[in-house]
């Protein structure tokens, strides 16, 4: 039996696929621009949780991240006395799967089930059930729990360093894009009290903080140390902005460092009237003056405060949403179909409210009562709960009895959104793009001389980046509405920026050149017919005395073997790449006419990386 390491997995593959034949593990192509045709993006992610554990215990961890039937039963075979599972509700029938299989080869292996799986688990099923699977349902913040299990010192700060980076591109531009975007949660928890919120109820409706405005801008200082490619940090917290002191105790660590500055942005958490009570109270500028470069903003719905969701009671959304773009602060706007009180006189009122906020990014997902929260409870008692396979226990869940709307409506109706969001306002590539134009205009009148001189550059890099993505955009625009934005906002560029460089132009018709020949590839084969498959790695946690604190504390490992066609497109994807930066260096340095702008499209380039939300 091994005690001196435990494993940490995720479920093992295959995963199912959501509604729309969506995979489970790209967040971007799944929601945030789903209905975008060839210039949806496709990413990505890892699971952060179960890294956040192995950095904070003191005995070494194996760490499985997507694994095969096969990877993970070698494991279990080697009989340690702890391992831990990390899951979504979707995934608890291999779950359970993979928990008889250590009950009969390694039955005295300790066996823990955390995240929100071991929330709906612990709500759905009796306790013999339970002790059937799982030892140790995990509720709550895991570090402190592991440490108390395995004996260890429970007062250490909890530290998050260089987790493994996303990524995402189009898929006609690039495939297998590298990991830009780094990762970190700075709280747990809620105070606001949505019934239909997993993590109000996970941590009983309180926050717990894991990184002080201190510790995030070091952690950030770091990624930034070791990654230089690094352009965005995704940070999760339910609402950075009930956290007024939190942000601007950030903002005064931020505002100390140029290359942050220059370089690096962040995404953070909001609610509409959180927003505006913080703006009201600090300042519009204030809010980019963090660093933040990216908002999550859960408007829920148009009437949502009528119903008792403070966080939309105060304020209006499209006013929000409207000053957060002028100041170049991109936004996922998160809406949801199937409340009580939707029927067919005001469902199309609410979501046309949603399209007006005209979201940078979007998610549209159903009201879900998922297991264990208050929303769930009481739908229960009402008889309103289906009994729905967990593979369908997601963010799109059917479970729900609506009052007005028949089940298939809601489905239909936030795929109708994504769509109607699309023709109305074009690609979240477009809405970026013109985002980042208000972002470049806003710091070069800004009276703050670090924004002015510095965080320009940033919006200045992102424009040029994205400006020859445009002739694409518009050759294969799903209207001569979005044509006509993309040729206005090609015209504002050069208000603001000048005319784009010979460089620029070469680019923009081999980009475009590349999404014709993708088109017509694709015209009687979806690209997105299957769901994205992520490969099965290994992360090693040694704990080695030779890992300074500010090293990468983990060695990565490919378990299995890369299929020849995947290995195949990858080297050929990476000389294409490598050629064309040589090519156009070489004509930069012989005739460029604006040598600032090629050298921001070249270093973008280079990284292969587009600059996450």
């Amino acid at each position: 039996m091994i005690t001196d390491r435990i494993l940490l997995t995720t479920p093992c593959y295959p995963y199912p696929s959501l509604p729309a034949n969506d995979s489970l593990t790209d967040a971007t192509g799944q929601r945030f621009t789903h209905a975008d045709d060839i210039f949806t993006i496709v990413s990505h992610t890892h699971c952060y949780a179960n890294h956040i554990l192995a950095q904070n215990i003191d005995i070494p961890a194996t760490l499985l991240e997507y694994p095969r039937w096969d990877n993970f039963t070698q494991e279990v075979d080697k009989g340690y006395a702890y391992i831990g599972i990390s899951a979504f509700p979707v995934h608890l029938d291999m779950v359970m799967k993979m928990s008889k299989y250590i009950r009969e080869k390694s039955p005295e292996t300790k066996i823990l089930l955390g995240s929100y799986g071991a929330q709906a688990f612990n709500a759905q099923y009796d306790e013999e059930t339970k002790k059937k699977y799982i030892d140790h349902v995990v509720l709550g913040e895991g570090v402190q729990y592991l440490r108390e299990l395995l004996g260890e010192d429970t007062n250490r700060t909890i530290t998050q360093k260089l987790m493994p980076k996303c990524g995402g591109a189009p898929a006609f531009i690039n495939k297998y894009p590298r990991g830009g975007i780094g990762f970190l949660v700075t709280g747990l928890g809620c105070p606001g009290g949505c019934d239909f919120c997993s993590t109000t109820e996970m941590y009983g409706k309180k926050r717990i903080e894991l990184l002080s405005p201190d510790d995030f801008v070091d952690h950030v200082e770091l990624y930034r140390k070791h990654f230089d490619r690094l352009s965005s940090v995704f940070v999760i917290e339910e609402d950075h902005f009930r956290h007024p002191r939190w942000l601007i105790r950030t903002k005064e660590r931020w505002q100390k460092n140029v290359d942050l500055i220059e370089n690096v942005d962040w995404t953070g958490f909001g609610s509409v009237d959180f927003i505006w009570h913080f703006a009201s109270n600090y300042g519009w500028d204030a809010i980019p003056e963090t660093g933040m470069g990216a908002v999550f903003v859960g408007v829920e719905s148009k009437f949502a405060g009528e119903h008792g969701y403070r966080k939309v009671q105060e304020a209006d959304a499209r006013e929000v949403f409207h000053k957060l773009h002028s100041m170049g602060i991109r936004t996922l706007g998160a809406w949801i179909c199937g409340w009580d009180y939707h029927n067919h006189a005001n469902m199309y009122e609410d979501l046309n409210y949603f399209v007006a906020c005209k979201p940078t990014y979007e998610q549209l997902t159903r009201l879900s009562p998922f297991p264990g929260t208050e929303l769930w409870r009481k739908l229960k008692d009402e008889g309103r709960v289906m009994d729905v396979p967990w593979e369908d226990v997601h963010f799109w869940s059917g479970a729900q009895k609506n009052i007005a709307m028949e089940t298939h409506e809601t489905l239909n109706l936030t795929e109708y959104g994504y769509d109607l969001l699309y023709r109305t306002w074009g690609p979240s590539m477009l809405r970026r793009f013109e985002v980042s134009l208000n972002g470049y205009d806003f710091c070069i009148n800004s009276d703050n001389p670090m924004m002015n001189e510095y965080r320009s550059k940033l919006f200045k890099r992102a424009c040029v980046s994205t400006w020859s993505i445009l002739g694409a955009m518009e050759r294969f625009a799903p209207n001569g509405v979005v044509r006509r934005r993309v040729f206005k906002a090609d015209e504002r560029f050069r208000e603001l920026l000048g005319e784009p460089t010979k460089t620029m132009e070469l680019i923009s018709k081999g980009i475009e050149k590349r999404a014709l020949k993708f088109k017509m590839k694709h015209m009687f084969d979806a690209w997105n017919r299957r769901p994205r498959e992520e490969p099965a790695k290994i992360y090693l946690y040694n704990k080695d005395k030779s890992i300074k604190d500010d090293d990468i504390p983990y060695i990565t490992k490919y378990p299995n073997k890369i299929p020849r066609k995947i290995r195949r497109e990858m080297r050929m994807n990476n000389f294409k790449f490598n050629l064309m930066n040589r090519f156009l260096r070489r004509m930069v340095r012989k005739k460029s006419d604006r040598s600032d702008l090629d050298e921001l499209i070249l270093d973008y380039i280079e990284k292969r990386s587009y600059g996450g939300f």
